[in-house]
């Protein structure tokens, strides 16, 4: 990864062409606008704003200066609270970048805090939902001209940066991964400016549109008390089935006017059955679940929807984020039941549900229903 980083930073510097520019984006989840940003690109400087709308609804403005061999050197971002939400009412964070090392101070509480990170040659700063510094990864990716460009972004506060790729997919898109975050798939125009991305199917499930002629000031103004709080909360549920004590711990994602399964959730591919950190389940007792034997303990609960049927998959590792699948702790795959629900389900929701000596163990999204049988050995 170095020596592409290194071979990566010699096309730094941005083209004559890209000097002055502006642009705007609206990013969506579903059918909630989730964040809107304007900036202003000079050959010196990347400027910007955005009013992001969870979980509080905030007014960022971002000031990247670019030293003479085109990478950034300074980077300012200034937070305002503007939903009258508990906390402070002016956050302000810097990084100085010098070579493949970054100064950062960070906000930490009542105070500030100063990390030195290794962020590597040519990095780029990243914040939520910032697309303004999404597009100039992809400036830079095209300037290069190689089929895979690759370099980091830096989350102002991380002690490690995002890998970044870019791949190109033509010669109007290309397909981006930030780490973990991804795939993002971009339109571009042939000098790498951003005119529309999709993460839907993904870890990051916003689409961004460029537009022209938004009022930013009127619309920050009308979000600013109507945040969307948190996109996916955490939820649990407990019960008692045969005298066995039953948890699980998910997060509850929201249909948002989306189609889901086939899309948001692709079929074929693991689904870490909810959001965020991988679902938990628990049982004091041995069970038998869908007939196979799970011994009394802590489990990861992953699910695998297909057209034709669905599995779920306890795994025996915990604690990890839902994209940190490893089948190699697989304890089981078990067929569930699928049917079709005649109203839909907007949030994501889990529930054990005693019947008899036993109980059934349900998930429910959007128009589908699965389930297993489960009962205490």
């Amino acid at each position: 990864m170095r020596t592409s980083v290194a071979l990566a930073t010699l096309s730094l510097a941005i083209p004559a062409a890209l000097a002055a520019q502006t642009g705007q984006f609206v990013v969506r989840l579903g059918n909630d606008t989730l964040a809107i940003e304007q900036y202003t690109r000079t050959a010196d400087r990347l400027q910007g704003e955005q009013v992001v709308r969870s979980p509080r609804t905030v007014h960022r403005l971002y000031d990247a200066a670019f030293g003479s061999g085109g990478a950034i050197a300074r980077f300012e971002l200034v937070t305002h609270n503007v939903s009258g939400a508990p906390g402070p009412a002016e956050t302000r964070a810097v990084a100085e970048f010098t070579g493949d090392s970054a100064v950062v101070t960070v906000p930490r509480r009542d105070s500030t805090v100063t990390l030195r990170v290794k962020a590597g040659p040519g990095a780029v700063p990243f914040i939520g939902q910032g697309f303004g510094l999404i597009e100039e990864v992809a400036r830079r990716a095209r300037v290069s001209g190689a089929p895979r460009y690759t370099t980091t972004m830096l989350p102002l506060g991380d002690t490690e940066p995002l890998e970044v790729t870019v791949t190109a997919r033509g010669p109007d898109s290309l397909t981006i991964v930030l780490g973990a975050i991804g795939p993002l798939r971009a339109r571009v125009d042939a000098q790498g400016t951003l005119l529309g991305l999709s993460g839907v199917g993904g870890t990051m499930q916003v689409t961004v549109e460029r537009t022209l002629g938004l009022d930013f000031a009127a619309l920050g103004k009308a979000f600013a008390p109507r945040s969307l709080g948190v996109l996916s909360p955490p939820d649990s549920v407990k019960t008692s089935v045969a005298g066995a004590t039953l948890a699980v711990r998910y997060s509850r994602p929201s249909t948002r006017g989306r189609a889901i399964f086939g899309n948001v959730v692709p079929w074929n591919q693991v689904w870490r059955t909810g959001a965020n950190q991988a679902t938990i389940f628990e049982t004091s007792a041995d069970l038998v679940i869908a007939g196979t034997p799970v011994p009394a303990g802590k489990y990861s609960l992953w699910t695998l929807p297909a057209p034709g049927g669905w599995k779920l998959i306890v795994n025996k590792n915990t604690g990890q984020w839902g994209t940190d699948y490893n089948a190699q702790y697989d304890l089981a795959r078990l067929d569930m039941g699928v049917e079709q629900l005649p109203q839909p389900v907007e949030q994501f929701t889990i529930a054990i549900e005693p019947r008899g000596k036993g109980g059934v163990l349900k998930l429910e999204w959007e128009r589908t229903r699965a389930t297993v049988p489960l009962s205490r050995k």
